[in-house]
């Protein structure tokens, strides 16, 4: 069996790339492009880069590839994540002590302190969402929930442009399909062929044009 070999695979778009592990050039190209959302011919370039070729079949260790130049967003903060990311920031006048590359599973940092804030921050996330469906549940037994969203922590209601920012999607008995809950609002929103079974369930009378 031939080795797996490391190919840098880049789209030409935004200039993404992947490594991409394969025994040649085309089966790089191909499944590097599918990572890529982009066809075969669509690849800007498929090179090989031997210095890889040690983590097949992959993948590359993020830090790896920091070392040889690549860069991330970090997860948090969105702060271009690189081998030279303490002297850029030193060179515009910020404070550089802090920051280090930091990974933790598929995601960069570049700081301990923003690993601890996206921590705090995913904990808090996941409270709002447990504390949405436990409204919710109290509130109308009877119903199956589906999927959440939840925007931010704590629980709040629309925002000052008015976008929701926690839903709740739901079947009440006799529904088709699923209706939408959003926190801070007394109304639900329904398909229109489920308002009979609406009505049913709520035990509200349904108007005459509707009954028609």
């Amino acid at each position: 069996m031939k080795p797996l070999l490391a190919y840098e695979v880049r789209e030409p778009g935004e200039g993404h790339c992947v490594i991409a592990f394969a025994t040649n050039n085309a089966t790089a190209r191909r499944e590097g492009g599918n990572e890529l959302d982009c066809s075969f011919n669509e690849v800007e370039s498929c090179n090989r880069r031997p210095q890889f070729d040690q983590y097949a079949p992959g993948p590359v260790p993020k830090t790896v590839l920091i070392k040889h130049g690549w860069w991330f967003e970090c997860h948090h903060c969105s702060r271009r994540v690189n081998g030279d990311m303490p002297q850029e920031v030193e060179g515009e006048g910020e404070e550089h002590e802090h920051l280090e590359v930091v990974t933790e599973g598929d995601a960069v940092y570049c700081s301990h302190s923003c690993v601890m804030v996206e921590f705090v921050e995913r904990r808090a996330q996941k409270s709002a969402q447990a504390a949405l469906i436990e409204f919710f549940s109290v509130k109308y037994p009877d119903c199956k929930i589906g999927s959440i969203w939840v925007s931010r922590a704590p629980l709040q209601g629309r925002d000052r442009l008015g976008h929701a920012q926690a839903l709740l999607y739901f079947r009440f008995p006799g529904a088709q399909h699923d209706a939408t809950f959003t926190f801070g609002e007394d109304c639900m929103r329904i398909s229109p062929d489920d308002r009979p079974a609406f009505y049913a369930w709520r035990d509200i009378k349904m108007p005459p044009t509707e009954a028609t």
